[in-house]
């Protein structure tokens, strides 16, 4: 009998590890993003106010498109944390058997890892002299939106990319036009 509850106490405190970690891994930061995003407004505004009429619009159409990235971003981010909470209280649910407690857990790492390698591809695209990339890995697709001039060799060269980080997936690539 002791044994058991010894058990049961174990994966209740390894239980409540794995919630705390993912709570603690998903959560937002202290505003960086925030700050980021009104540094922006703030920037788009100072180059409004010092340039002509023709080179505020272009500012204002640079902010938009930085605001359809931001948006993007932020759709694929609550997704993903929907996900992950679905996953966390699949772990926390004391109904919940062993296996799909793992199986919860399993996925759980499995999206973090996903999110990682979308990270680094989105970092190698913007090193080969991009403003902005996004990449959306969903149903074993790979969507990836990159600011700039549209190029076929370039597409394929960031479809290359994409498969070296991401294994072999559906690849669709999308250019927005970068404004001047």
């Amino acid at each position: 009998m002791l044994l058991k509850k010894q058990t049961v106490w174990l994966l209740t405190m390894l239980s409540l590890i794995i919630v705390l970690s993912v709570y603690y891994i998903t959560a937002p930061g202290s505003g960086d993003d925030l700050a980021y995003l009104e540094k922006g407004k703030n920037t788009a505004k100072q180059e409004q106010g010092a340039k002509s009429k023709k080179n505020s619009d272009a500012a204002v159409t640079s902010a938009a498109s930085d605001d359809l990235f931001t948006a993007l971003r932020m759709k694929r981010d609550e997704s993903r944390d929907e996900l992950s909470s679905q996953y966390t209280a699949a772990i926390a649910s004391p109904n919940a058997s062993a296996e799909v407690q793992a199986e919860a857990l399993a996925k759980i790492s499995e999206l973090q890892s996903l999110t990682m390698k979308e990270s680094t591809l989105e970092t190698l695209i913007k090193t080969m002299g991009y403003d902005d990339a996004l990449v959306n890995t969903m149903d074993n697709e790979v969507r990836i939106i990159v600011k700039g001039k549209k190029s076929s060799k370039e597409a394929v060269a960031i479809m290359k990319k994409a498969e070296e980080q991401l294994g072999n997936k559906q690849v669709a690539v999308e250019f927005q036009s970068k404004s001047k």
